[in-house]
């Protein structure tokens, strides 16, 4: 019950709502909660749940307006919330096939590819508008990216031979 709570507050957060709502709650029914990983998936956000649970019970909310600053002022652990749930649907979604896993892969090389060739930024972003601990943030973020990428090329090609 604790990781719905959690999991409806992250999509009320990233702006979800109507069918899409739904939708997102049935994806999470059929891929998470019905699936063997659900124990691990509520043990790894029930910390994350019980700390906003916390905040949001301190907080004066009579309205949506409120609930969605107490959301904001929590970003980061909305935000902790929403990286474990996205990575059980990626996990539940890409173990559904082999072809699945593949295009997900080549989905994530087309969006570094199209990263790279835009100056590496997105939209309408410009390296003045972030400052120095962001842009070490995001080297950061690609030097393990980088590392990553070069210990899986080789356990494929490991399994290649």
């Amino acid at each position: 019950m604790n990781s719905y709570f959690g999991v409806i507050l992250y999509q009320i957060h990233v702006g979800v709502s109507g069918n899409s709502a739904r939708t997102h709650i049935r994806e999470y029914g059929k891929n998470i909660v019905d699936s063997v990983d659900n124990e691990d998936f509520n043990d790894d956000v029930a910390d994350v749940v019980d700390e906003l649970s916390d905040s949001l019970q301190d907080a004066e909310i009579h309205t949506t307006s409120d609930l969605m600053q107490s959301l904001t002022d929590e970003n980061e652990t909305v935000e902790a919330l929403g990286d474990t749930f996205d990575t059980y649907m990626r996990n539940a979604r890409n173990s559904e096939s082999v072809d699945k896993f593949i295009r997900n892969i080549k989905q994530n090389v087309k969006y570094y590819h199209d990263l790279n060739e835009d100056g590496g930024l997105i939209g309408s972003l410009r390296y003045n508008e972030i400052s120095e601990d962001r842009l070490k943030e995001l080297q950061k973020y690609m030097r393990d990216l980088n590392q990553l990428s070069k210990e899986l090329f080789s356990k494929y090609g490991d399994e290649i031979r």
